[in-house]
């Protein structure tokens, strides 16, 4: 078994930022490389504020391709591994089956809750992930919708096997999400909802969060100004 601080795991789902692999829906519209460049600036902005010192949970930083040696990038973005963090390669055919191996993959090491979020949502606070350990103390399921009807977060206290069946990428996921769960006869709670940036049109909801300077997420406020995306 690996070494645990907490009893509560936060896994962020994490990409290498390399061009032409990862925000290609974006990525056609503003050229892959400028792509690549912001969304690595959003994973830095996302270890600045859920990683580190002080956090109440262990983290597990999950990554794709399963093949990569992911700690070099983890150092890029300045997310240095220690006590209580964790590399887990995503494993599976496609994103239901890679989230599902995660959420089983921290009750299996021993963690009474495990939060798995996605990573193109810089923004996301701090508090809402806590709120989402908190809420798992007294429900089965916790979940964070997005505005196109996905989800940013997804928390299980043990583990079940509430993804059977649930289309992902499709704007009826966290809805069959939710039914899922009610037939299994679990708890769930759902968290505030947000956006995330999947196209070039997602990008005005973001520069509208981050005005005027950039709030909690200076590395993507840098990267839209030197891009040319502000």
């Amino acid at each position: 078994m690996i070494e645990r601080a907490s009893p509560n795991l936060l896994m962020i789902a994490a990409r290498a930022p390399i061009a032409g692999e990862t925000k290609t829906r974006l990525g056609k519209a503003i050229g892959m490389e400028r792509a690549a460049v912001l969304y690595e600036a959003f994973l830095r902005d996302l270890a600045a504020r859920l990683t580190g010192d002080g956090v109440g949970y262990d983290v597990g930083w999950t990554y794709s391709p399963p093949e990569i040696d992911f700690r070099p990038w983890l150092a890029r973005i300045g997310a240095t591994p220690g006590p209580g963090v964790h590399l887990i390669p995503q494993l599976g055919p496609d994103w239901g089956a890679r989230q599902d191996y995660l959420l089983n993959w921290g009750h299996e090491h021993g963690y009474a809750r495990s939060v798995l979020i996605a990573s193109d949502s810089p923004q996301l606070e701090r508090a809402v992930v806590e709120h989402a350990f908190a809420a798992l103390e007294t429900h089965d399921v916790a979940l964070g919708r997005v505005r196109d009807g996905g989800y940013y977060l997804i928390g299980l206290a043990g583990y079940c096997e509430v993804l059977h069946a649930v289309p992902m990428s499709t704007s009826s996921a966290a809805d069959a999400l939710v039914a899922r769960v009610a037939a299994l006869g679990r708890t769930l709670i759902e968290l505030p909802a947000t956006f995330d940036i999947d196209e070039v049109d997602d990008l005005a909801h973001l520069r509208k969060a981050l005005s005027p300077d950039g709030g909690d997420c200076p590395a993507t406020w840098k990267a839209l100004r030197r891009l040319g995306l502000w």
